[in-house]
């Protein structure tokens, strides 16, 4: 009988990421007060992606090539081309396309290694709440590729920002919807239609889980 290669590393815990996506999740409300701030935030978010991918078991060579591109994507988030506002907004798009595809990544794997688990533990639940914020997070990533093909993608009072954008983001996961800002094209209202949806399915798929877990320890 062959075993699939796991993709997941049963040894790194999630306490350091749980941590970090806490303090990502207060401080991106302040990324757009001010440069330097903005600059902290991107940082943040690239300590973000290497301790998701921590949590990978892909070789030391493939390991390599996926800091490598997310530092590379830290650069093209934070770097300004003052003489053309093209060149900066496609610099960004190739940065938020890419911490996208990590992220998602991130979040399989992490699926992946609880869905094997054989019992409850606190750091099984430190990884079920990781994969929640890191869906509200990716879909701030995606919310900003969309916006970068169409500005109008979502009414948004006081302008597009990455606070507003994370706002958003987490609004709709958690399906409070307040209507303050709405999707106005397709792709948009696609996007925000499946966030809600998971936010809807995934605590119920993940409690369910864990509650099977817990009741087999209990035996």
């Amino acid at each position: 009988m062959n075993v699939s290669p796991k993709i997941y590393s049963t040894t790194t815990g999630y306490t350091r990421l749980f941590v970090d996506l806490i303090i990502v999740f207060f401080l991106v409300p302040f990324a757009s007060l001010d440069r330097n701030l903005n600059l902290v935030v991107s940082f943040v978010f690239l300590i973000t992606l290497l301790l998701g991918l921590n949590t990978l078991a892909f070789p030391k060579k493939i390991m390599l090539l996926f800091r490598y591109i997310a530092g590379f994507g830290f650069i093209a988030d934070i770097i300004v081309f003052p003489n053309s506002v093209y060149l900066t907004e496609a610099s960004s798009l190739v940065s938020h396309s890419f911490y996208s595809i990590f992220i998602l990544l991130v979040i399989i794997t992490i699926s992946s290694r609880i869905y094997n688990e054989e019992e409850v533990n606190l750091d099984v639940i430190r990884g079920g709440i990781c994969i929640y914020l890191l869906l509200g997070i990716l879909w701030f990533f995606l919310y900003q590729v969309v916006i970068s093909f169409d500005v109008d993608a979502l009414s948004i009072p006081e302008g597009v920002s990455s606070a507003s954008l994370f706002y958003f983001s987490f609004t709709t996961l958690t399906t409070l919807g307040y209507g303050d800002i709405t999707p106005n094209n397709a792709f948009a209202m696609i996007l925000t239609n499946a966030e809600a949806l998971l936010g809807q399915i995934y605590p119920a798929v993940v409690i369910a889980k864990l509650v099977s877990l817990y009741k087999i320890k209990s035996n």
